[in-house]
């Protein structure tokens, strides 16, 4: 399906193979959609209930926890079951979903209807993602991420693969189609054909092996919490020391449970990339195809734990505007355990702002590099281990930040996509003639800072960002802030939004809004 010529959205629903409402053009769901919503739960409830009381149940031992009342007791459990499935069935049955002329649309709910809508314009990512009970009766979910975050995300939930596939094509169409003009699509969820009619072409640049997956898994804390926490749970319960379990216990497991999702995630990880989005798939259990877009990328940064640096993994995490972070850590990086060489081609992929010589050179120095501000002698007194490694390095299109002896980090920000930028001082850094700097970006993982500068090289960062930030927005083409213009006592000044920043030389304390 292709966009009109003039761009605008076709107004019929696309062709999905679901036969729709005839009168409004809505779609269900899948008919297998309550089995996964609430029939696996009952299930699940009766094989508990039977594999805990078969023994009583069938009469093998004297005590009955029915007191003759077996019948009675079956009863209700098999009116729980029909309960909980015929609520799924309901549920089911009232919602539904379709791709009308301006949004997609979201009805759900019984007792308390929901009808939530996702603009077209609005929509950053349209992902698809496998859980393993769905996987196993061919059936996908479809998850269209919005600008404004998790909350304004809707997930539409179960559709057979095929039909996950049209839906995804058709919703990037059409939101590519509201900004760069008539697009079509490819039904088998490959990337659509761009203006001219040429595939955009999709390569893989980067696939994680099993054995690194392994690998990187077992050189972890946790890994090194199980080794010990393990031992001394089996000692405790064979010495009768029970007083430990219910906080060594629950610790084990918990490391335990992290380390299994962390493995899951990591499994069968592969990057794609093309001109407009970086495509992440990856699980074991469950298959999560993610989508990136390159122009929203506001913040990079790249990491090398301690225990990966004898085979040189580093993991890329970005923040992206308008979709918040992960509410699971291991399902937010961009690649979870990657070469250098790998994570040199997401990079150049991701296009030419990221600084690649200057992002090569704060991952690999083991001191302050050509052009690198680095942090001076007093604040190895408020940080002993990294403070060789800390300092920040200005290029043409962004700001390099380097810093972490134990976990090394390089973080890149371009200057158009700061939103605002401070400086502060503590007690102790204030004798000392230190200050921090932070670079505020969106929401996500990546958190921009440069601790313990010297007061000098604070300001100096704080008044040449102030400049460029401005400048870069404008050559992007984004609203950009009242220019830094010196005052009377030669400090640079700015307003937006009715904060200021007066950062003359001497200064202690320095807000600023780039």
């Amino acid at each position: 399906m292709t966009g009109q010529a003039d761009g605008s959205i076709p107004p019929e629903p696309a062709d999905l193979g679901i036969p729709p409402d005839p009168a409004d053009g809505w779609s269900r769901f899948h008919p297998l959609t309550p089995l996964l919503r609430g029939g696996v739960m009952a299930v699940a409830v009766l094989g508990y209930v039977l594999s805990q009381q078969a023994d009583r149940i069938w009469g093998t031992r004297p005590d009955d926890p029915t007191d003759g009342h077996l019948r009675i007791a079956a009863a209700i459990v098999a009116t729980v079951i029909v309960v909980a499935v015929l609520a799924a069935w309901l549920s089911w049955r009232a919602a539904r979903f379709r791709l009308g002329p301006h949004s997609v649309e979201l009805r759900h709910g019984i007792v308390f209807r929901q009808h939530r809508q996702v603009r077209y314009d609005r929509i950053q990512a349209v992902d698809i993602t496998r859980p393993l009970l769905a996987r196993l009766v061919g059936l996908s979910a479809v998850k269209v991420e919005a600008a404004g975050g998790h909350d304004s995300n809707i997930v539409l939930s179960f559709l057979t693969d095929r039909v996950a596939q049209q839906v995804r094509g058709e919703l990037l169409a059409r939101s590519r189609s509201l900004a760069s003009g008539p697009v079509g699509i490819r039904t088998d969820g490959g990337p659509g054909p761009d203006q001219a009619g040429a595939t955009v072409p999709e390569a893989l640049v980067a696939a994680i092996p099993s054995g690194r997956v392994w690998l990187a898994t077992a050189l972890t804390p946790s890994t090194a919490f199980l080794l010990v926490g393990i031992p001394a749970l089996i000692v405790a319960l064979v010495s009768g020391a029970f007083g430990i379990l219910p906080v060594l216990g629950p610790m084990v497991v918990g490391a335990a449970g992290a380390q299994m999702k962390r493995l899951t995630s990591w499994m069968n990880f592969e990057v794609h990339g093309s001109p407009d989005v970086i495509r992440v798939r990856h699980g074991l259990t469950e298959l999560r195809a993610r989508t990136v877009p390159i122009g929203r990328i506001q913040a990079v940064e790249v990491s090398q734990p301690l225990f990966w640096r004898a085979f040189g993994w580093w993991r890329i995490r970005v923040n992206v505007a308008g979709v918040g972070p992960e509410k699971d850590a291991e399902h937010d990086a961009l690649i979870p355990v990657g070469t250098f060489e790998e994570v040199m081609r997401i990079l150049r992929v991701m296009g030419p702002a990221w600084s690649l010589p200057e992002v090569a050179q704060a991952m690999t120095a083991r001191e302050t590099p050509p052009g690198t501000v680095g942090v001076p002698r007093a604040a190895r007194l408020l940080d002993p281990i990294s403070w060789r490694r800390r300092g920040y390095a200005v290029t043409d299109v962004a700001l390099v930040l380097r810093d972490g002896a134990l976990t090394r980090r390089a973080i890149v920000v371009p200057h158009a996509r700061i939103q605002s930028h401070g400086a502060d001082q503590g007690p102790l850094q204030r004798r000392l003639g230190l200050a921090s700097v932070a670079l505020h970006s969106t929401q996500g993982p990546v958190t921009p800072v440069v601790h313990h500068l010297a007061v000098a090289d604070a300001l100096a960062l704080v008044n040449d960002q102030q400049a460029r930030g401005s400048s870069a927005r404008r050559a992007d083409g984004s609203p950009v802030s009242r220019e830094a213009t010196p005052g009377p006592d030669g400090a640079l000044s700015s307003e937006r939004a009715g904060r200021s920043a007066v950062t003359a030389p001497g200064n202690t304390w320095m807000e600023s809004s780039s």
